[in-house]
């Protein structure tokens, strides 16, 4: 989830405002594309974010949602495709930001509604197993926990109950784990946990800075984005061990999505500032540009999902 600077207190500058119609180079079919769509948040054609989709093999992307005043970020499909859930960041003139809200719509852009608006702040929400309901992370209690929310609505279910700042749930393909990030270390790490809650685990220990856990196809690893010097892209088994660097460069590369083979991720990068999204083939091979924002005040494409 990046804000235009800040994500979860690291400062990383990635996103101006600016007005931009069609900034998007159409990537050549390879072997390491997958099928399915890859979703994303962009400013390209409007001052505020909005949700986009674009084929996994290339093409146009489609526009989802039209708020000319509200912003549109991480947009999270269902497991079976047929519905979307994202964030909707709220403001109010001469006031900035009042609370960010968790949405759900059809995957083509139709019906959408507010599932948790609560005055606070909300972010990544993530599908559990049968789409009936999702878990995401809020400060509506103070700090930030995980909870759980059926699609019929009611009162969120807090599943962390932790005083240090528990964020960015994704549920595994098996629907028996969350990941997430947390500073329960005073840095932030990667913890799994038992989707009730339970058996919560730190997976990444280590000195560095971890976050933005993203689940492998098969649920055998997980890809998350390292700060030590810069944000990298690393990989490790589900149990954290084996650790190793998928991508380290300059550039700031972060918020992995594995494809549904797992053959290649794609990710935010500022190798082409603000930021655009790059797709890597995990057997070897270098970055390729799949959105292509020109000019540092044109318009920024990022929270990459990508999708069956």
């Amino acid at each position: 989830m990046i804000r235009g600077g800040c994500r979860f207190g690291i400062l990383v500058v990635l996103c101006t405002s600016g007005c931009v119609d069609s900034y998007i180079a159409a990537p050549a079919a390879s072997s390491e594309d997958a099928s399915g769509y890859i979703y994303f948040a962009s400013n390209r054609e409007a001052q505020n974010f909005e949700l986009y989709r674009m084929p996994a093999s290339g093409g146009a992307p489609v526009r989802l949602t039209f708020d000319a005043v509200d912003n549109d970020y991480e947009p999270v499909p269902s497991r079976d495709g047929r519905l979307v859930a994202w964030v909707r960041e709220v403001a109010e003139a001469g006031q900035g930001v009042r609370s960010t809200e968790i949405w759900v719509m059809n995957a083509d852009g139709s019906d959408p509604h507010v599932l948790v608006r609560n005055g606070a702040s909300n972010a990544s929400p993530s599908w559990l197993i049968g789409d009936t309901a999702l878990v995401f992370a809020s400060d509506v209690g103070g700090d930030w926990d995980i909870y759980r929310i059926g699609l019929a609505g009611g009162t969120p279910a807090n599943l962390t109950h932790d005083p240090y700042a528990d964020q960015g749930p994704r549920v595994s393909p098996d629907g028996r784990r969350i990941a997430f990030q947390s500073n329960r270390t005073l840095d932030f790490e990667i913890y799994t946990m038992a989707v009730d809650g339970s058996d919560v685990r730190n997976v990444s220990n280590s000195s560095a800075d971890d976050r933005f856990p993203a689940w492998s196809s098969d649920g055998r690893q997980i890809f998350w984005t390292r700060y030590v010097d810069n944000f990298n892209l690393w990989r490790m088994n589900a149990d954290g061990t084996n650790q190793q660097p998928v991508l380290v460069s300059p550039f700031s590369d972060m918020a992995p999505s594995v494809s549904p083979d797992g053959n290649a991720v794609v990710f935010t990068s500022d190798r082409v500032r603000p930021s655009t999204i790059f797709l890597l083939p995990l057997a070897g091979g270098v970055p390729r540009q799949l959105t292509n924002v020109s000019g540092w005040a044109s318009g920024s494409d990022q929270d990459p999902f990508w999708s069956r």
